[in-house]
């Protein structure tokens, strides 16, 4: 069941967007890459030196030394006997329990070992699920970068918390079907933005029965270039190709659509509800 706090706005968007965090979701689906690209490659039964068990081996004493600035004579081997924990068992308790800053640190440094045993194909794994839950950070290169800032993070909750009650249910219900980690409803998403801006301008032209473009027009203080902007904008969600009336062809909306609509619509009514109504 839907939690209150998500159903009447009250969760944070940075939460929401997984940024400065990471959560047990996140961590299992990028473990379980690295465990089938990396650590299932292992033979420690023939301990073929000249295959990939060699660079396993050998990324494991870099991280060791370089990255956990341990003793190499304490790096245990893969796995143990009798209890003990391998190295990859300590990888896996690092990888589960550190800091979420730690864990973008360590792929990080995987990525540029000189092992190589994360290919161009594995980062777009990790950056396909690094989407779909919504985390703020993706590969660029070999390195880890944030593409979801914390002004368009601000952007939102703000919007969020000072607009009306119509146009903060849109916004809500918007930034909930963006993050559903589960099944994630892009184009609703963008409909739902669109329709906030769509309630604000109603609001600040006191005409409840107005569409977008109408509104737009009677909005005061308004530069025409930007009421131009979001009619625009309104008539690509309408038209014949656009959002509403394309329900057979979800694929061509994707995240970055569905995020940059919500960014820039919030934006947009916070804009209103503190220049359109002075």
């Amino acid at each position: 069941m839907q939690k209150f706090s998500d159903r009447y706005g009250y969760t944070s968007s940075e939460k929401a967007f997984q940024r400065e965090s990471v959560d047990v979701a996140l961590r299992t689906k990028i473990w379980n890459i690295l465990k089938v690209e990396i650590w299932d490659n292992y033979d420690y039964g023939k301990r073929n030196y000249h295959g990939i068990t060699s660079n396993i081996d050998k990324l494991a004493k870099r991280l060791w030394f370089s990255y956990f600035n341990k003793d190499l004579d304490d790096l245990p081997d893969f796995s143990e006997r009798y209890g003990k924990n391998g190295y990859y068992d300590i990888f896996k308790n690092y990888f589960y329990n550190c800091k979420w800053f730690e864990f973008y640190n360590f792929l990080e440094e995987i990525a540029n070992d000189g092992s190589n045993l994360i290919s161009d194909s594995t980062k777009t794994w990790i950056n396909n699920t690094l989407e779909n839950l919504n985390s703020a950070y993706r590969f660029v290169g070999k390195n880890i970068a944030e593409i979801t800032d914390k002004t368009e993070i601000e952007c939102i909750d703000d919007a969020i918390t000072i607009s009306e009650k119509s146009a903060r249910t849109h916004l809500s219900v918007a930034l909930r079907m963006l993050s559903d980690r589960e099944n994630p409803d892009y184009r609703n998403s963008v409909k739902e933005s669109i329709s906030a801006v769509e309630a604000t301008c109603r609001l600040v032209t006191g005409n409840p029965s107005a569409t977008l473009g109408e509104a737009l027009k009677k909005v005061q203080n308004l530069h025409p270039a930007m009421s131009r902007a979001f009619a625009q904008l309104y008539g690509y969600t309408n038209d014949s190709s656009g959002i509403r009336h394309s329900l057979t062809d979800e694929a061509t909306i994707s995240y970055a659509d569905a995020k940059f609509m919500l960014v820039t619509c919030s934006a947009f009514v916070s804009y209103l509800k503190t220049t359109a109504t002075q």
